[in-house]
This record gives C-alpha cells, sequence and structure tokens, in this order.
C-alpha cells in the first residue's frame, strides 16, 4: 500500500500523524591506496514532512565488523568534513571570511546546532560500538 493512501486509512480511524519523516541512506567507498580495497561508508539523511533534511554526520560509519584501517577513517574523515562544509554552505569561504570565533554564525546555526548535538551519542554509547570517543575538552 502506498504510504499516502496508508496516511488517509490511519487518519480516517482517527490516528493522528505527530512526527513524519524520510530516511535516505547513502554510502560512498573510501579506497585505501596501498590496497586498493574499497570501504564502504553510510551517511544518513532525514527528511520532514516539510522538506527540511538534516544530515546525521555523526551516524556515519563504516559497516559493522569490519576492520576499517586508520588511513581509510581519515579519508573518510575528510570527506565528512568537506560535505559537512558543503551542506552547510561554508565551502566558499576563504578562512579569512569566516567567522572562527564561535560555532555558530546566526540564530539559524544555533538551532541547527542544537537539533544534531541531540542525536549524538555518548561516550558509552560509541564505546559499546567499538568506536573511539572524542578525547575530554
Amino acid at each position: 500500500m502506498d504510504k499516502n493512501a496508508l496516511h488517509q486509512q490511519l487518519t480516517d480511524l482517527g490516528l493522528e500523524r505527530i512526527e513524519y519523516t524520510e530516511k535516505s541512506v547513502y554510502q560512498i567507498k573510501i579506497y585505501n591506496e596501498a590496497t586498493s580495497v574499497g570501504y564502504p561508508l553510510t551517511l544518513t539523511t532525514l527528511t520532514t514532512e516539510h522538506g527540511n533534511t538534516t544530515v546525521h554526520f555523526h551516524e556515519a560509519d563504516f559497516q559493522e565488523n569490519e576492520f576499517v584501517p586508520l588511513q581509510v577513517r581519515r579519508a573518510a574523515l575528510d570527506k565528512l568534513i568537506e560535505l559537512e562544509r558543503l551542506c552547510n554552505g561554508s565551502a566558499s569561504k576563504s578562512l579569512e571570511e569566516a567567522n572562527n570565533s564561535s560555532m555558530a554564525q546566526d540564530m539559524g546555526e544555533i538551532k541547527k546546532l542544537g537539533n544534531e548535538m541531540k542525536h549524538m551519542k555518548t561516550n558509552s554509547e560509541l564505546l559499546e560500538k567499538n568506536l573511539i570517543p572524542d578525547p575530554i575538552q
């Protein structure tokens, strides 16, 4: 059954939709130059009913139980940083143009940052997945 018909049936039965998201999963292979082996890195986005899309950079990861060399993880991090800059519209700003003294430039960025931080995993959750948490600041 298509989602519009299902939605109509549920609302006809008295159910109210209180949340709506569309999930997309993207994948890119990060190659190890020494071995020419590609490691698939996945990235998830969520789009709301109103068309706002959030990219979940903090959830980007390689397949579970797969050994990934450190240089591949570094290349993946560089790629994620590049993608985040593109998504935030700061890829074309020079270092002098960017305001590097603050985490956010305006109220919109502050709200977006808060929303992203809501979904960040805690250090204990990262350790459970055998990931390394950020060092204590």
